[in-house]
């Protein structure tokens, strides 16, 4: 047995992980329920907390959002990435969890050797990593990384034309140190693979190359002009597709085309437990001897699949979902090749433009579904855990209040006569929804409640309601173009396009306030006595009377989509940023200083919410993330058996934290015995070393 073993537990736990310590010493012959004792008083004293607004947690869907470009094994774990720097990794292909890459741009492929992962993409970025740590590293250059592949003791990247007009090559040893090499021939290549003592590139217009060494590049002759996509090795055999083509090679120097059995395009190929498996277009083909080929059927998934690869007992394919407004990712397993199981999760609304807390619940609301026609909404106890309603409205739903036992969603749809017309639903056990508007109803874009009453308004319409049930329409008709909501200080505040802030005390009689800009002004929130207000090119205004309005120079150029407040901080949301490339996240302690954050995601956010000890924010492609929350992971000492001492990690699934240890009490000495991911919210570790050490204190570091 190693020094450590580990399992998981399928236990529902809703803490949020942070940078914090926790730490228990452990005596012989010391009972466990001594030893939790002894863990509390020494946790009490000794905690150590990072900002949680530098820590996002992704929600939905997982692993991620965006498309999957490429997919490897290595050191007993599968990656993938893909679209806006998206890493998700698994050690059994089962269970997926989301990685940090650090970076935005697009990564098309990933290799495993000697001890690294390397994953390249667009700019020329390439990135090392041990399987857990992420690293971009200087690749010399700026030009797209397709594929890359290890073999004989080398990394090869390879990618588009370089500048001197010719495919780029790239070497390296170790993954961190790269080296140009001469293709000699024009083109993009998109794949490559090492086997036999050789390494094959494939690409653009039939393009081959082989090369013994990475350094001396030959051409072979493909027969064929087509886009060639992927190449694996097996049996004796080299497989390179694209098209609807498929090409074998004894040496990957001369090539014939063999028949397959489809009329969709191929992506990607790789080999295993003695069968090919190609992978493209809603399409996957398996075959034992790369002359005769099956279609196998990938269930009801509607899916362009981008990368295979095999491991362990297992073929994962990954992609993309097709035949939406939007795509998300896709992960296909499968033992035999022949069922396939999907491994990613969440609910696929197409975005969420606003998110509300009440009753220990939050509630998501978003865009119209185009097939559906249902409107979008979602539900969550903790924030990490979504469903869908079993019914919803047919409609764009963009603003969602909480008060008075009700939570109440306002949109819009077109009817009949292409009007436009409004939408009101509400729901008090956040299940069950209940349609509250007529056909008189008119479109409205957003609802707050205070005071005893919500008010929902949009452009130059308002209506008011004490049960969220019965409406009032607005009699002044002083609303003008309106499309947020917030209350605060005995005022409702109303905020729009052109610059618009208007308030009012009843929802009825809207007062205009003077602004010095006429950006739109998309989100308002409340908090400690402040109205802040955010919107295009990183407008921020704020008021502490909702009268007098001030304008603040965020220091961003961001487009702001929604602002919350909570725990003594604004969080303002937006799209992807200008600087950093990833999705806006600004804080501010008093609405007037903000700082960037990075949440790692790239989609844009339009909505934004404080609760349960946490912000969680939404946006484009069903996208929620949560903040760390002011809860920590924790270690528990369970005692020993014959086989060692037993402790239990709890915290996030997707977390990862190090196990450390030492003998005798100095700070200075602590010693890393393990590192881990949860897979699930409960992992048990078994230090089998323990008995030779006559005492022994452990703690848990997160990351």
């Amino acid at each position: 047995m190693p020094p450590f073993s580990s399992s998981a537990h399928s236990r529902r736990n809703t803490v949020e992980p942070r940078p914090t310590v926790e730490w228990t010493r452990v005596r012989l012959r010391v009972r466990a329920i001594a030893l939790s004792f002894v863990l509390f008083l020494i946790c009490a004293g000794f905690t150590l907390t990072a900002d949680p607004l530098d820590q996002w947690y992704r929600r939905n869907p997982l692993p991620t959002a965006d498309r999957l470009s490429g997919v490897a094994y290595g050191n007993n774990a599968f990656v993938a990435v893909g679209f806006g720097g998206a890493i998700a990794s698994s050690a059994d292909g089962t269970n997926w969890v989301s990685q940090t890459s650090g970076t935005p741009e697009a990564l098309y492929g990933v290799a495993y050797g000697n001890g690294t992962f390397v994953a390249v993409g667009g700019y020329g970025v390439i990135l090392a990593s041990d399987g857990l740590n992420w690293t971009s590293v200087d690749s010399g250059s700026d030009t797209l990384l397709t594929a890359a592949a290890y073999g004989n003791g080398t990394f090869v990247a390879v990618g588009d034309v370089d500048a001197f007009g010719n495919a780029t090559i790239l070497t390296s040893s170790e993954g961190v140190t790269w080296t140009p090499a001469d293709s000699g021939m024009p083109g993009l290549l998109t794949a490559i693979t090492y086997a036999s003592g050789m390494f094959v590139a494939v690409g653009e217009l039939g393009l081959i190359l082989t090369s013994v060494d990475a350094l001396n590049w030959t051409v072979a002759d493909s027969g064929t002009q087509i886009n060639l996509n992927g190449v694996a090795y097996g049996n004796g055999t080299f497989v390179a597709v694209g098209g609807t083509e498929i090409l074998a090679s004894p040496d990957g120097l001369a090539w014939t085309r063999q028949t397959g059995s489809t009329s969709n395009e191929l992506y990607a190929a790789a080999f295993g437990d003695g069968q090919f498996v190609l992978a493209g277009a809603g399409t996957i083909l398996t075959s034992t001897n790369a002359t005769d080929w099956m279609n196998q059927d990938v269930g009801v998934n509607t899916v362009d699949l981008w990368g295979v690869t095999h491991g362990n007992g297992m073929f994962v394919t990954a992609g993309n979902t097709t035949g939406r407004a939007f795509s998300t990712s896709v992960i296909l397993t499968s033992a035999d090749a022949r069922v396939w199981t999907s491994r990613t999760t969440g609910i696929l609304d197409q975005a969420y433009y606003d998110v509300a807390f009440g009753n220990g619940t939050f509630v998501a609301v978003g865009l119209r579904d185009a097939k559906s026609g249902v409107g979008a909404i979602a539900t969550s106890p903790d924030g990490v855990t979504w469903t869908g309603p079993a019914f919803s409205t047919t409609a764009s739903l963009s603003g969602v209040a909480y008060g008075n036992g009700v939570f109440v969603a306002v949109g819009s749809y077109t009817n009949t006569t292409g009007q436009k017309a409004g939408r009101i639903v509400t729901s008090t056990d956040d299940s069950a929804w209940l349609e509250q508007s007529s056909q008189t109803t008119p479109a409205l874009s957003a609802v707050a409640f205070g005071n005893g009453m919500f008010v929902a308004a949009g452009g130059t319409n308002a209506a008011i309601s004490t049960d969220g049930r019965a409406w009032t329409p607005s009699a002044s008709g002083t609303a003008s173009n309106l499309l947020a909501l917030a209350y605060g200080g005995g005022l409702f505040v109303g905020v729009g396009s052109r610059g618009t802030i208007q308030t009012s005390t009843n929802g009825d009689v809207w007062t205009k306030r003077p602004t010095s800009t006429t950006h739109t002004l998309s989100g308002i929130a409340y908090g400690n006595g402040r109205f802040v207000t955010v919107g295009n090119v990183g407008t921020v205004f704020t008021s502490d009377d909702g009268t007098n309005w001030t304008s603040v120079n965020s220091g961003f150029q961001n487009i702001l989509n929604g602002v919350t407040y909570g725990n003594g901080t604004f969080v303002a949301v937006g799209s992807a940023s200008g600087s950093t490339g990833f999705s806006t996240i600004l804080t501010s302690g008093d609405g007037y200083a903000w700082s960037e954050r990075a949440p790692g995601s790239v989609q844009a956010l339009r909505g934004a919410v404080y609760g349960n000890g946490s912000f969680l924010v939404v946006g484009d492609q069903s996208t929620i993330l949560q903040s760390a929350g002011p809860t920590d992971f924790r270690l528990t000492a369970n005692g020993f058996d014959t086989t060692g001492f037993h402790l239990t990690v709890v915290g996030a699934p997707g977390s990862r934290y190090r196990l450390q240890a030492l003998t005798y009490f100095n700070p200075s000495n602590w010693v890393d015995l393990i590192t881990i991911t949860n897979t699930q919210s409960a992992i048990s570790l078994t230090d089998t070393t323990a008995t030779m050490f006559p005492q022994r204190f452990y703690r848990l570091v997160s990351p």
